[in-house]
């Protein structure tokens, strides 16, 4: 029983101590810019502009993805990678992946 209780003691500080070092999974680090819209650190989801035509300046570490319908439905446009700003004339939403 001893033994257990050391082992299960073990394993939740080393989990303890990774979750600290990773941080969160669901979020991107930086800043997604959309269309006027700046969200910082943004969780997975999907996200919207403020005018026309969208424009998508990509600062996180991960690619996000373009869509033609709102809530991130209909067609996909293209993605822009970490570091780009695109132009999408009939983009409508942007989804940032887990």
């Amino acid at each position: 029983m001893r033994r257990t209780m050391k082992a299960l003691a073990a394993l939740f500080t080393a989990g303890a101590v990774i979750m600290s070092i990773t941080g969160p999974a669901w979020a991107a680090d930086g800043v997604l810019v959309v269309s006027g819209n700046r969200f910082v650190d943004p969780d997975a989801g999907c996200y919207r502009g403020r005018f026309w035509p969208l424009t998508v300046n990509n600062r996180t570490n991960t690619t996000v993805f373009i869509f033609d319908g709102d809530t991130c439905g209909g067609d996909p446009l293209g993605a822009v990678r970490p570091g780009e700003i695109k132009v999408f004339e009939y983009g409508y939403s942007v989804y940032v992946p887990l």
